[in-house]
């Protein structure tokens, strides 16, 4: 089962700030310049940023969580038997967005408060930005118990 949540926003703003960018590049004839160069390699930036911070997907399927950003460049995978426990917990800091290391695991989010927190055996843990309403929580705690 895959659980996924997107921010769609954020890709309208980025289509919306390229359109903008593009449209001045054409009408002020700058488009095929050398001077356009460092635009197309910001806006390039951007995109790249737009994707993997657009999609957060986490799948329990063949005995495995896995967990990953954007089109899945940053992926873990842990056994469902390295789990110790699984609980819904809350992060409030501005700075839990994307994929971040803590002391003890790895943060995976797109912005909220609420988490779904897993405990591995080895007292590492995983912050997935994926809450209770998701689904996600209840089918780790069922997947745990079988």
């Amino acid at each position: 089962m895959t659980f996924t949540r997107t921010v769609p926003a954020l890709a309208w703003a980025f289509a919306a700030i390229l359109s903008v960018a593009l449209l001045g590049l054409v009408l002020t004839g700058e488009a095929g310049s050398p001077q356009a160069l460092p635009v197309y390699g910001i806006l390039g930036v951007m995109r790249g940023l737009t994707a993997t911070l657009s999609r957060l997907s986490a799948r329990v399927q063949a005995g495995a969580l896995s967990v990953w950003l954007g089109p899945g460049l940053f992926r873990q995978s842990h056994p469902l038997t390295d789990m110790a426990g699984v609980n819904v917990t809350q992060v409030a800091s501005p700075f839990a967005v994307g994929l971040r290391f803590l002391p003890d695991g790895w943060l995976y989010s797109l912005g909220g408060t609420d988490f779904t927190e897993v405990h591995l055996r080895d007292g590492r843990r995983l912050l997935i930005g994926l809450d209770e309403a998701s689904g996600l929580p209840d089918t780790l705690r069922r997947a745990l118990h079988h």
